[in-house]
């Protein structure tokens, strides 16, 4: 009878043995289970973060004046990793911000400027003309509404604080050119300082010397032969370059200038019905689309003008950066 108490109390410990084996396992997978939860849900995050931060790459969410105005094209990163700066966003919304500002301050300055005078034979804007003249270069110079989505004035790389040059660090140690309207799209330059350029002569040869005096960038192509100034001359590319404003056509500049708030300014310094000018009904739909853009093709005047309209609006882009380069004065 003890052998066979002996007996069976010797097979009962292998019941609790398995259930602890089992036990065991199902601890272990839980403990699997949990940490694939926890895998998942980092992943998640993650990719919730990385969305919300391309989103912010890509501006989401801004309008136009108009509130109708097209998001810039979905957040494209040609770069190799390591030349956009982490902090580039913000720092592009920063200085928007202080670009809004000072056309804020410029629209003040000017409502609070006494008219000029139209007087004298050949007629001139006495008193407060040269006033007129450089508020209106302000005005337009830090006017966001010069590019395609309404997010770039050509103050966004001509900061005064820094020299009317860039005004991110991170850029300036990283990718040098500064991000157009196209975000990320930038030219291969740094941006010129508006405190030296106008001072350069038009392209001349010295035949005493034997060399070429005047002219702009490094390779005096801003020759300034048809504006009588390199600086103005070379101030032309910018809104109509596909790295930068990103404008399709030159004619979106007295296209935009139509509604400007400064609109009277403008025809007081360049005479009334200057800006009177007969748009096609797919303008804006034209200019909200950024140059290069494969609807164009190789048409580099996408909006139909008579030879009139486009002559008028020809002389308009040139008179903004004649107007431009009075700012620093």
């Amino acid at each position: 009878m003890q052998l066979g108490v002996c007996s069976s109390g010797a097979r009962h410990p292998s019941y609790p043995l398995r259930t602890i084996n089992y036990e065991r396992g199902y601890f272990m997978r839980e403990r699997r289970l949990t940490a694939l939860v926890i895998l998942c849900v980092t992943v998640a995050a993650t990719l919730l973060i990385s969305t919300q931060f391309l989103s912010a790459q890509n501006g989401v969410g801004q309008e136009g004046k108009k509130g109708d105005r097209d998001e810039p094209p979905p957040f494209y990163n040609p770069y190799p990793p390591g030349i956009l700066p982490p902090d580039l966003t913000q720092e592009i919304e920063r200085v928007r911000s202080e670009v809004r500002s000072i056309e804020n301050e410029a629209l003040a300055q000017w409502q609070a400027l006494t008219p000029p005078t139209l007087t004298n034979q050949p007629p001139i804007l006495a008193n407060t003309g040269m006033r007129a003249n450089q508020l209106l270069g302000k005005l337009m110079n830090f006017d966001e509404h010069m590019s395609p989505f309404e997010n770039r004035a050509c103050g966004f790389c001509h900061m005064p604080y820094a020299g009317f040059s860039g005004p991110i660090p991170s850029v300036n140690l990283t990718m040098i050119a500064y991000p157009g309207s196209f975000q990320f799209r930038a030219g291969k330059r740094t941006a010129q300082r508006y405190t030296y350029s106008p001072n350069f002569p038009v392209l001349n040869f010295n035949a005493a010397q034997n060399a070429f005096f005047g002219g702009n960038f490094w390779d005096s192509r801003a020759t300034g032969y048809l504006l009588g100034s390199p600086d103005a001359n070379q101030a032309q590319g910018p809104p109509v370059d596909t790295q930068e404003h990103a404008l399709p056509d030159t004619a979106c500049i007295a296209f935009r200038l139509q509604t400007a708030a400064y609109r009277p300014l403008f025809e007081t310094v360049w005479g009334a019905g200057s800006l009177d000018i007969k748009f096609p009904h797919n303008t804006e739909e034209i200019c909200e689309t950024p140059g290069g853009a494969a609807v164009f093709g190789t048409n580099t005047m996408p909006i139909r003008l008579s030879p009139e309209d486009r002559n008028k609006a020809n002389n308009v882009f040139q008179r903004l950066f004649v107007e431009i380069r009075r700012l620093p004065a």
